[in-house]
């Protein structure tokens, strides 16, 4: 069977790997000279860039939750929040273990994605070195792109402004925003770290974070005078500054859009199978397979997970029917599987209709997967970990990180706090 892997960042990797110990034919494309995606450290900004790496950068979750069950960290490496660099050295020597590169066609685009029958598609890809178009055709189809096309809010007046326009994807350093005022849009995570920041060297800060909500659970945030939470949305922009909804104005130089990204597949042809509506990617049995046509995967799209664990664990759900050892429920069955996760997705009106997992339902999603599948389930212990560290982050944004876990056993972790202060 040949397998076509479309990006070689963490899901990707892995993808291949296990690919490989089903004993598949496997190649895979990746646009850049590097495996890594957004954790391949690149300080460059620009549509064509896909790191969202910036000065300070930690990870949200201990390294415990960021390694794949088959390869851990090396024992050198004891700080559980990490570095980009050390996240990316995992991956090399993931690469290097399982002899990774000689499946990986880098500094390759793939430009279209078609199906040429039920079971086989044809793929087109740029070699961007030699600027030539190569055809192939395959079996299987695993998308492991990630996401990094920015979502920008429609709001009037926006291309009036005057000032600079950044979305955090391009957000490397705080240098920008020396003595300037800014107003920052979001409240994920990026958005969290990046008031943090500003807050230390802007003139004046509007922070609009209306969702002030992050995987269920609200962010408590100490900042200085010269940063104003805003709670109003913005009703338009002007040359200056903007209108906002509760009837006041602001003037302002920068407008920083923490505000996240959309799911796009360019190079998906229209008779895929797979379109987007409404920050929702259509027609995916478990949020993996295209119902469709289940000769594809699309890998690692639900929010607010846990990362290396979540490919690993989707992965092996996908190769369990691609292999023969389970068959794939009929088409019917699995779009009305959708259409009931689809209404579950869309409960909480203070999440981007997206795929979002929160608290409740990330055990639950799991679990399915594993059931459904007859698969090894994540380990209970990761689950505790990841509910402990929102809540953790959600009393304590500034600090969360200042802490050292430690697995015990499937089931149990310990922490240490590390500053004295908390």
């Amino acid at each position: 069977m040949k397998v076509t892997v479309v990006g070689c960042g963490p899901s990707g990797l892995c993808a291949i790997k296990n690919c490989i110990s089903e004993g598949f034919e496997v190649v895979a494309f990746e646009q850049t000279s590097e495996i890594g995606g957004e954790w391949n450290s690149n300080l460059e900004i620009g549509p064509n860039v896909h790191s969202k790496i910036y000065e300070g950068l930690l990870t949200n979750f201990p390294k415990e939750m960021m390694e794949f069950s088959d390869f851990s960290y090396d024992e050198n490496v004891t700080d559980s929040f990490l570095t980009p660099d050390k996240v990316q050295n995992y991956f090399l020597k993931y690469t290097e273990k399982f002899d990774l590169r000689k499946h990986i066609k880098f500094n390759h685009k793939v430009i279209n994605v078609q199906p040429i029958s039920d079971n086989q598609w044809e793929i087109i890809v740029e070699d961007l070195k030699n600027d030539e178009y190569k055809t192939i055709t395959c079996d299987k189809v695993f998308i492991c792109i990630g996401i990094s096309a920015p979502w920008i809010p429609k709001i009037e007046g926006l291309n009036d402004f005057e000032g600079k326009i950044i979305h955090s994807r391009d957000y490397r350093s705080t240098k920008m925003f020396e003595n300037k005022k800014v107003l920052l849009m979001g409240s994920g995570v990026s958005a969290l770290d990046m008031v943090i920041e500003i807050d230390k060297v802007a003139e004046k800060v509007i922070w609009i974070n209306n969702f002030r909500q992050t995987h269920g659970a609200q962010i408590k945030l100490e900042l200085s005078d010269k940063t104003i939470d805003k709670s109003s949305t913005v009703k338009r922009f002007t040359k200056s500054g903007a209108e906002f909804e509760d009837g006041t104005f602001e003037e302002f130089e920068i407008i920083a859009l923490a505000t996240g990204y959309d799911f796009t597949f360019p190079f998906l042809s229209v008779d895929s199978g797979i379109s987007v509506y409404d920050k929702l990617v259509q027609q995916l049995y478990k949020q993996i397979i295209n119902a469709n046509r289940p000769s594809m995967a699309i890998i690692g799209l639900p929010l607010f997970s846990i990362t290396m664990p979540l490919f690993e664990l989707q992965i092996k759900f996908c190769l369990q029917y691609w292999s023969g050892r389970k068959n794939f429920p009929s088409k019917d069955e699995m779009l009305k599987v959708i259409q009931k996760d689809i209404k579950v997705l869309k409960i909480d009106e203070n999440v981007h209709k997206a795929q979002c997992l929160g608290l409740a339902s990330d055990e639950i999603y799991y679990n399915d997967l594993a059931q459904t599948a007859e698969i090894k389930p994540l380990k209970p212990v990761f689950i505790k970990m990841c509910n402990f560290q929102v809540k953790n982050s959600s009393k304590n944004y500034r600090n969360f990180r200042d802490y050292e876990f430690k697995i015990l056993n499937d089931f149990e972790f310990s922490i240490e706090c590390l500053t004295k202060e908390k």
